[in-house]
C-alpha cells in the first residue's frame, strides 16, 4: 500500500514539475515565418591567382568552381580548393595559362565538387598530355586537345568552350575553337543560361 502511494506521488510530481516547462516560460506560439530565399554566398573571382573551371550540376547545367592556381604542381595538381593550402608567393603575376587551366579541367571534379554532386561530361586525359593554346588577333582563341573532339557531348563541348572563354576574358564572350586529337574541330561561345541543361 505504502509503494502504491509512492508511485502515485512520483508520477503526480513529474506531471506538475511539466506544466511550468511547457507553458510558463512565456513563449508565445507563432506561425512559420517566411524570411526570403535560401541565403548565398557571392563569391569574388580573382584572375590573378583563381582560375574558373565549369563541371556539371546535378540538373545537367554548368557550375563554375574557382580554383587556386599554383604553378608548381603537375598534371592534375595545379590547382586546389580555396583554403586547401598556403599559395606558393613565387606564383604567377597575372592570369593562369589556359593550358594549365584546360588541363585542371580534363583532371575532373576534386573531391568537394564530386560530394556537390559535380560531375564531367569529358572523358579522363592521361598523364602527359600536352593542351595548346592559341589567341588571334580578333580576340578569338584556338585549343589544341589530347581528345577526339568528335565524340563529346553538347555537355563536354560547353565545358571547355565555358572555361577556355572565361579564362580568357572576364565576360567569357569570345569565340572559342576546339581542335582535337582526331583532327575534328568544334567552334562556339559560353552562351551560359540559367537552367540550360543537356
Amino acid at each position: 500500500m505504502r509503494r502504491a502511494g509512492w508511485r502515485g506521488l512520483s508520477a503526480a510530481v513529474v506531471v506538475v514539475a511539466g506544466v511550468p516547462l511547457a507553458g510558463g516560460c512565456g513563449i508565445q506560439d507563432s506561425d512559420v515565418i517566411e524570411a526570403g530565399g535560401p541565403a548565398t554566398v557571392e563569391a569574388f573571382f580573382n584572375r590573378d591567382v583563381d582560375m574558373l573551371l565549369f563541371f556539371r550540376s546535378p540538373d545537367g547545367g554548368l557550375t563554375p568552381v574557382m580554383r587556386e592556381f599554383r604553378p608548381s604542381a603537375g598534371f592534375g595538381e595545379e590547382y586546389v580548393e580555396p583554403g586547401a593550402g598556403p599559395r606558393d608567393p613565387s606564383g604567377p603575376a597575372g592570369p593562369a595559362p589556359t593550358e594549365k587551366v584546360v588541363l585542371a579541367l580534363l583532371s575532373g571534379p576534386g573531391e568537394a565538387d564530386r560530394a556537390a554532386g559535380l560531375t564531367t561530361a569529358l572523358p579522363a586525359v592521361r598523364e602527359g598530355k600536352a593542351v595548346k593554346v592559341e589567341v588571334s588577333s580578333d580576340g578569338g582563341v584556338t585549343a589544341r586537345l589530347p581528345i577526339a573532339v568528335k565524340a563529346l557531348k553538347p555537355a563536354a563541348l560547353r565545358q571547355l568552350t565555358c572555361t577556355i572563354a572565361y579564362n580568357q576574358a572576364a565576360d567569357g564572350r569570345g569565340v572559342v575553337t576546339l581542335r582535337g586529337d582526331d583532327g575534328a574541330v568544334s567552334s562556339g561561345r559560353c552562351g551560359l543560361a540559367p537552367g540550360a541543361a543537356d
